[in-house]
């Protein structure tokens, strides 16, 4: 993780933590480290209950490490315990707070553990430190659609696609929200967007046949459920969604014939 560097932060404290951090290993050091570097190499074999006794071995010697505590965060997050892995990431940015990635973990856990609120103010943090941070800006724009704020979320999907025309995940989001709003004129827009830069992407197909049948646009809603269908035919939703052509279909003839009656 690179440092991000902020006004708040003094030479004088960036030279006593490059001094804390090059000093020369002492006994204590090298048992640390030996800890944990095992810890981490549990970790990456998937190992986590393992490596956080390892990791916990690790700060009896040094409790200043913010390696260590990343490593602890990411297993006890790895085995379900999100309060533990809060409190460890929490710990690694108190020591080394210019770290932009730490900010976001803390966002990832908050969002887990259903408290949006505070997941929106750690990837805004994380964004104070780097404006750049795309991650970031994704995830703050789904946790404010789920917390239901959903004009800031519109607001942040359309700064993504603007800054990133290419980025499929936020126009299907979006697409997705206006669904969601009943704006699905707005949706077809942005869904026949998406279909520009990825034509294979079905769901898009899905999100314009579902809004045209909102908007009862029998015939734009038939011809894209049928394009869905013939990219995703082993669709969870298939059953449905085949019942709903043989509807709308009956649904256009019985149109016809009566159009026909009437002018007949």
């Amino acid at each position: 993780m690179g440092v991000i560097v902020n006004s708040g932060f003094s030479k004088e404290k960036f030279e006593k933590f490059l001094n804390k951090t090059e000093r020369p290993l002492l006994e204590n050091d090298n048992k640390a480290y030996r800890h944990l570097v095992k810890a981490d190499a549990l970790r990456i074999k998937n190992y986590f209950w393992e490596s956080i006794d390892e990791y916990l071995n690790s700060l009896k010697y040094d409790d200043t490490n913010p390696d260590t505590y990343v490593g602890l965060a990411y297993s006890y997050k790895q085995t379900g315990y999100i309060k533990s892995a809060l409190s460890a990431f929490n710990k690694a940015k108190s020591i080394s707070p210019f770290h932009k990635e730490l900010f976001f973990e803390v966002g990832c856990c908050y969002c887990i553990d259903k408290k949006f609120s505070m997941a929106i103010k750690e990837y805004k943090r994380a964004l104070q430190l780097s404006p750049d941070f795309f991650e970031a800006k994704f995830n703050l724009a789904f946790t404010y659609e789920l917390n239901n704020m959903n004009e800031q979320a519109v607001r942040e999907y359309k700064k993504i696609i603007q800054d990133f025309p290419d980025h499929i995940k936020s126009y299907n989001n979006l697409g997705g929200l206006y669904m969601k709003l009943d704006q699905y004129k707005q949706a077809i827009k942005v869904f026949k967007e998406l279909i520009k830069i990825d034509s294979s992407f079905s769901r898009a197909y899905l999100g314009i046949a579902i809004s045209s049948d909102k908007l009862k646009d029998t015939r734009t809603a038939l011809r894209y459920y049928k394009k869905y269908l013939k990219l995703n035919p082993g669709s969870e939703n298939l059953a449905y969604i085949q019942q709903r052509v043989v509807e709308l279909t009956k649904s256009r003839d019985l149109s016809k014939k009566s159009h026909l009656m009437l002018v007949s």
